[in-house]
């Protein structure tokens, strides 16, 4: 299949400041498997009212390859703007930090550049791969379109852990693709075991456990990982097992890490961005699929619900 007839749907999103401007990698679900998609030498933009141009002028002496331009748009407020293009997208949040300090506003600046890329271009899941040239696995600087129809099959694997008390790992368990195993910590026991319908595997070592899980996942590919409490708890702890043992936690694609950040505003919560895997917890599904009603008595819900 030839990239000018391929669809996907987009997994995940990544971007980089490299030297010759920013790099935007999307990994997408299509018919034919995974693949990575990298558009390279991004320009970003943000947008500042025209009456600050000199302000901001005086700015760009300390910042080359920043440039402002003439547009016909207008803030909600109806004032015209400038757009301030920028080379590397961290230029511009240097810049709306300086500018803050005087009190002006540098609209969209945390625009980021995967999700700016998607947004003009009217695309949400769902895309038609044009162009480009391929570079190993990857399509390098093709053009995407929208195609909102199109839904892949997805590889999804439910993962799961036992820990003790005190989060020593026991055991991983894996389930829902077609090799269904449970890693577990210790040496077999005596005697045959019973019949099972998933691989029971013993590991003499936690850092045995983690080198097997990478190759389940090279080995397996998923799509998505699910899990309860699968980010903030299960990932956790693995990434916690494996700083401890000296090993490497890859189940990225292309035996990537996982690219931890921390909430802002929201102390201990962790986000787990997986190149090429979307992670689905389930706390924080239900969480988003529960219909509230603050404002409203149960009595008056059911007397709504029931007529």
């Amino acid at each position: 299949m030839t990239s000018t007839e391929l669809k996907g749907f987009i997994l995940t999103r990544h971007w980089r400041d490299a030297p010759a401007g920013t790099e935007i990698e999307y990994w997408l679900a299509t018919d034919a498997g995974p693949v990575k998609v990298v558009l390279t030498s991004q320009t970003s933009v943000a947008f500042v009212a025209t009456q600050h141009r000199a302000a901001v002028e005086v700015h760009l002496a300390a910042m080359p390859g920043v440039e402002v331009r003439e547009l016909e748009l207008k803030t909600f407020h109806q004032e015209p703007v400038i757009g301030v293009y920028a080379k590397h997208f961290r230029q511009l949040g240097r810049l709306a930090r300086a500018l803050q300090a005087q009190g002006i506003p540098l609209l969209e600046a945390d625009v980021r550049p995967h999700d700016r890329y998607l947004m003009e271009r009217f695309i949400t899941a769902g895309v038609l791969v044009e162009g480009g040239r391929a570079d190993r696995a990857a399509i390098v600087d093709c053009k995407l379109k929208p195609a909102p129809e199109f839904r892949p099959v997805l590889k999804v694997v439910s993962l799961d852990i036992e820990t003790s008390q005190e989060e020593k790992l026991y055991s991983i368990a894996l389930d829902g693709t077609q090799e269904r195993v449970v890693f577990m910590l210790g040496e077999p026991p005596s005697g045959a075991g019973g019949a099972m319908d998933f691989s029971l595997i013993y590991c003499p070592t936690r850092k045995a456990m983690l080198e097997k899980l990478n190759d389940w996942f090279e080995r397996n590919d998923p799509d998505v990982i699910i899990g309860w409490n699968v980010i903030q708890f299960d990932l956790r702890v693995l990434q916690k097992t494996a700083n401890e043992c000296g090993a490497q936690l890859l189940p990225g694609r292309e035996r990537r890490p996982i690219e931890w950040r921390t909430h802002p505003g929201k102390q201990g919560y962790l986000f787990a961005p997986m190149p090429g895997r979307v992670i689905i917890d389930g706390i924080d599904a239900l969480k988003a699929a529960v219909w509230s009603f603050p404002s409203f008595s149960l009595e008056t819900v059911s007397q709504t619900l029931l007529g």
